[in-house]
């Protein structure tokens, strides 16, 4: 049986142990040196097991002894495996998890454009790795297939930008950030040539693009045609409640805040500013079909989806609106029409007109007529013919004509 020995060095203060033993029992002494008493211990019972015999090199290896084995009898060195990066979808599904303000309804918003615009060219990518030029190159994608910038700029705003900056910050345990910078800061949106010309601008780029609009869906066209007529925003035409509806003043009243609060929108009785009270006139037919249908038992909003509820704008866009732009593209309108064009359209109409500026501000809905001016109402050439009858009178052209005179 092995034997623990107290050895204190000269100075009287360094102490160290050692495990002797005779080899077999009546062999040989053998023995080995530890600088803890607990060390000389677990060592002596490794001994004792091994019936007075040097403990085999496994279990030297497995007891914290590898050092006493023989140089170049340990166990192969094993290589670690690569740290398993975490990729974009799997931390963004996770940020989306964590927050807690948002309403579903918006987080199921940020879900789906994650799922369309981000997820395809950024989902399997390890976070940590992205770089700001794979998020310039994935920019310019959104843009020639078609998103506007201020699309690109909303999936950005609302979802990236929140991402990588959460992915440089230490996680809920002290992990270590898994980014040391956000990609998308200093990185410019992409730049898309304006298209002035994304209005109707004459009746028979009305009645076609009605008439495309009525092909694909009548009830579909019903909201656009009431949009067109009114220059609502979408989310007062999308919503209008019936009660918002005046069919004895032909007009649409629009004196409420709609907000969503537990999936059900909520009428407010305080618009933010002055602008939120208005009344937008509609012409007859138009206010007739308006009024046909607010009058229809349990109605929430006068415009209903196919579900039940109001028109929300992705399924309305992608279900309907697509169709329609194509088929009035094929009937020769504007390639550049969009939603929000209808209500441009209106307002510059009314603006070529001559109706009153204080009168269009006010039926826009817009805190200053400069917005209304400047952002709203578009260059037409309505004024053409006009410019050409006057300048050709100044000019004389016609009694030039009438003599046999040329114009240079």
């Amino acid at each position: 049986m092995a034997s623990i020995e107290k050895r204190t060095y000269k100075d009287g203060k360094t102490h160290r142990w050692r495990v002797k033993w005779r080899i077999g029992g009546t062999g040989d002494w053998d023995g080995r040196q530890f600088d803890t008493h607990t060390d000389a211990k677990r060592f002596k019972a490794l001994v004792d097991a091994n019936g007075d015999h040097m403990p085999p090199t496994e279990q030297l290896h497995e007891h914290g002894f590898g050092y006493l084995a023989p140089a170049g009898t340990g166990p192969a060195p094993v290589t670690p495996e690569p740290e398993r990066q975490v990729t974009f979808r799997e931390y963004a599904l996770d940020w989306l998890s964590t927050l807690i303000k948002p309403h579903p309804e918006t987080k199921r918003k940020y879900l789906e454009r994650l799922e369309k615009h981000v997820f395809p060219r950024l989902g399997d990518r390890p976070i940590a790795a992205i770089t700001r030029r794979e998020m310039r190159e994935w920019q310019i994608a959104l843009l020639d297939a078609g998103l506007s910038p201020k699309t690109i700029a909303n999936i950005r705003g609302e979802t990236i930008v929140p991402i990588f900056r959460a992915a440089c910050l230490p996680g809920e345990d002290e992990e270590p950030a898994l980014r040391t910078y956000n990609p998308m800061d200093g990185l410019p949106l992409p730049e898309a040539a304006r298209h002035e010309r994304d209005i109707l601008e004459s009746p028979d780029e009305a009645r076609i693009f009605l008439e495309a609009a009525y092909e694909v869906d009548p009830e579909a066209a019903d909201l656009l045609l009431t949009k067109l007529a009114s220059g609502l925003r979408w989310g007062e035409v999308s919503a209008l409640p019936p009660r918002a509806v005046r069919p004895r003043l032909g007009t649409i009243e629009i004196v409420q805040v709609l907000r969503k609060v537990n999936r059900r929108w909520v009428v407010e009785p305080k618009p933010k500013t002055q602008q939120g009270y208005r009344e937008v006139p509609l012409p007859h037919q138009v206010m007739q079909l308006v009024a046909e249908r607010a009058a229809q038992p349990g109605r929430e909003f006068v415009f209903v989806a196919p579900r039940g509820n109001h028109w929300r704008y992705e399924d309305f866009y992608e279900g309907r609106w697509v169709k329609i732009r194509d088929l009035a593209r094929e009937k020769g309108l504007p390639r550049r029409m969009t939603m929000h064009g209808l209500r441009h359209s209106m307002l510059t109409l009314l603006a070529t007109e001559g109706v009153d500026l204080a009168a269009l501000k006010t039926m826009a809905g817009h805190k200053s007529v400069t917005t209304t001016l400047n952002v709203y109402v578009h260059a037409t050439r309505k004024h053409h013919e006009p410019v050409r009858r006057i300048v050709g009178g100044f000019l004389g052209v016609d009694k030039l004509s009438t003599v046999g005179g040329a114009v240079g």
